[in-house]
C-alpha cells in the first residue's frame, strides 16, 4: 500500500469522529444522512486496504473496521427510535484510534521514492541513496530517468535525448512513459538537474522543471550532480550553486557544514538544507575492480602500462581561448611515453557545448579526436560511468571538475591544470584539494608522467586527510543516511 493512501485514510479519521458528534445532536432523519456519509468512509478505508494489502494484513483490520461498522449503524438505530446511546460514540472512538494506531504503524506500507537522472554519467549521484532505498523494506523505489534536449546556438531545443538504456544491468529503469507522475503523486522525487531552464548547453523535457515536479510530490530532493569546491566568496558560490530548482525543492543535499553555511549565506533557509556528505564519494568508497565491468576493448591498449586518466571538464573551455591548443600538447606528451596507457575521458556534454557556444572550434576538436582514436595505448571514454577510468587508471590529470574531487577519494595521485596549491589561503574551501600536484606550482606533465611511471606520491597523506575534513559520511554510509533522514521527514 502507498504511504499517501495510507496517509489519507488518517486524515479521513477525525472526519467521521466529527460526523459521529455532529449526529448526535442533531434531528434524527439529519443524523441518519450523516451517519450514512461516516459508513461510506468506513467502507472506502476497508476497500483501500483490500486492494493494497496481503490477505493475511487485510484480515486484521477487517475484525476492526465490521465491528466499527456495526457501531455506526447501531448508534444510526438508536438516534432513529430515541433510545439512549451514551455508550455508543465512546465505542466508535475506541475504534478510530486503534485504527488509527494500527495504520500509523503498518508494516506494509510502502513510500515511493522516483529517482529521475536525465545524463546517465551522472547516475553516480544517486547510486547509494537508490541502493539504500532498494533495500529498505519500507519503500519502492523507482529509477525514472527523464529526457533532455541539447540547446541551439539561439536557445532553442534541440536534438532529443534519452539515455534508459545506457545504465547498469544491476539498477532496473522504468520509462517516462510508462510512469505518470501526475497520477502516481510519489512521496519523494529525486533530481540532480538544478537548472531547469536556465542551462544554455541542455535543459532536462520542460515538464520534469523543478516548478512542474512540485506539484505532484510532497518531498522533493535536489542532490547535486558535483563536488563543491573551492570560492573567492559567497558570490561566486551562488553563481554555480543558487539555480533555479532551489526556490522549489524542499531539502537540498549538502556535503557539509561549510557548505551548508555557504547555502545560509546565500539566502537558503537553513531548515531546506541537509549536510549529510556526497553520494558521489559512496559511489568511489563503495567499488572495487571486481564489482566494476571493465569494456574489453580497454584491455590490449592498457595491458602491462601504467594508466593515465585525462578528465577535459567544460569550465575551461568557456574560459580559455587557447584551450585545444593546449589539450593537444598536453595529450602529445602523454602520449609520447610508451609505458603509459592514455584514457582521454571528455565531459559527457563538452562536444555539445563547442557545438552550441564555439562552432569555430569543431574542426579542431574533432582533430583531436582522430589523433587520440588512431593511437595504439589510448583510449577515449565515451562510456556512461566514470568508474571503469577511475578504477583501471593510476593517476588523473585534471582541470578542475567534480570528478576530479571524487577521484581524490581512490588515494591516487592528482595533477591539476589550473589553480596553484597556495590559492588555499585566499579561497572558501568546501573541498580542499590544494595537496594535489599542480602544473602553475611549476608541476610539469613530464614529471607528472614519471611520478606515475614510478608509483611515487608524496602528496598522499596530506591529500586524504584533506579529504576526510572536507565532506561528511565519507566512509560510503552517505547514502543510507540520506535515505533514512528523508524518511523521517515524511513522518
Amino acid at each position: 500500500m502507498r504511504k499517501r493512501v495510507r496517509d489519507l485514510m488518517i486524515e479521513l479519521l477525525p472526519t467521521i469522529w466529527e460526523g459521529v458528534k455532529y449526529a448526535k445532536g442533531a434531528q434524527p432523519e439529519q443524523a441518519s444522512l450523516i451517519l450514512g456519509d461516516c459508513y461510506d468512509a468506513v467502507n472506502s478505508i476497508s476497500n483501500n486496504l483490500e486492494s493494497g494489502l496481503t490477505e493475511e494484513r487485510f484480515a486484521f483490520y477487517r475484525d476492526i473496521l465490521i465491528p466499527l461498522k456495526d457501531t455506526l449503524e447501531a448508534l444510526d438505530d438508536s438516534l432513529l427510535s430515541g433510545r439512549p446511546a451514551s455508550e455508543i460514540p465512546k465505542n466508535i472512538k475506541n475504534y478510530l484510534a486503534v485504527l488509527k494506531k494500527e495504520l500509523l504503524n503498518e508494516s506494509e506500507v510502502k513510500i515511493e521514492i522516483v529517482f529521475m537522472p536525465y545524463k546517465s554519467s551522472m547516475w553516480d549521484s544517486f547510486e547509494s541513496i537508490w541502493l539504500a532505498a532498494q533495500a529498505d523494506e519500507r519503500c519502492n523505489a523507482i529509477v525514472m530517468p527523464i529526457p533532455y534536449y541539447d540547446r541551439n546556438p539561439d536557445h532553442s531545443l534541440g536534438e532529443f535525448h534519452y539515455e534508459g538504456e545506457q545504465y547498469p544491468d544491476y539498477v532496473p529503469v522504468v520509462h517516462y512513459k510508462d510512469y505518470d507522475v501526475s497520477a502516481r503523486m510519489p512521496d519523494v522525487i529525486y533530481i540532480h538537474n538544478p537548472y531547469d531552464d536556465t542551462n544554455f548547453i541542455t535543459t532536462v523535457d520542460p515538464q520534469y522543471y523543478s516548478l512542474e515536479l512540485k506539484k505532484f510530490t510532497p518531498m522533493l530532493v535536489y542532490v547535486p550532480y558535483f563536488i563543491s569546491g573551492a570560492y573567492l566568496n559567497t558570490q561566486t558560490f551562488a553563481q554555480k550553486h543558487i539555480a533555479s530548482c532551489i526556490e522549489h525543492v524542499d531539502k537540498i543535499i549538502a556535503q557539509s557544514s561549510a557548505h551548508k553555511k555557504m547555502y545560509v549565506e546565500s539566502g537558503i533557509a537553513e531548515n531546506k538544507i541537509l549536510a549529510l556528505g556526497s553520494p558521489k564519494l559512496d559511489f568511489i568508497v563503495n567499488k572495487n575492480k571486481d564489482n566494476v565491468e571493465i569494456p574489453t576493448d580497454w584491455v590490449q591498449k592498457l595491458d602491462g602500462k601504467k594508466v593515465i586518466v585525462l578528465n577535459s571538464s567544460i569550465g575551461a573551455l568557456l574560459n580559455d581561448p587557447n584551450y585545444l591548443i593546449k589539450l593537444k600538447r598536453r595529450i602529445s606528451t602523454m602520449l609520447s611515453y610508451q609505458e603509459l596507457a592514455l584514457i582521454w575521458r571528455p565531459h559527457p556534454l563538452l562536444e555539445s557545448a563547442i557545438t552550441s557556444m564555439k562552432p569555430e572550434w569543431h574542426d579542431n576538436y574533432k582533430e583531436i579526436v582522430h589523433i587520440v582514436e588512431n593511437c595504439g595505448h589510448a583510449i577515449i571514454d565515451y562510456s556512461a560511468s566514470t568508474m571503469p577510468a577511475t578504477i583501471v587508471s593510476d593517476g588523473m590529470i585534471s582541470d578542475m571538475s567534480s570528478w576530479a574531487r571524487q577521484y581524490i577519494a581512490t588515494g591516487k595521485p592528482v595533477l591539476m591544470l589550473n589553480g596553484r596549491s597556495k590559492l588555499r589561503r585566499e579561497r572558501i574551501c568546501l573541498f580542499d584539494h590544494f595537496s594535489c600536484y599542480f602544473v602553475y606550482d611549476g608541476f610539469s606533465i613530464e614529471e607528472y608522467c614519471e611520478l606515475v611511471i614510478k608509483g611515487t606520491d608524496y602528496q598522499k597523506e596530506a591529500r586524504m586527510n584533506d579529504l576526510k575534513k572536507s565532506v561528511l559520511n565519507n566512509d560510503g554510509s552517505c547514502g543510507e543516511k540520506i535515505n533514512e533522514r528523508i524518511i523521517r521527514l515524511l513522518g
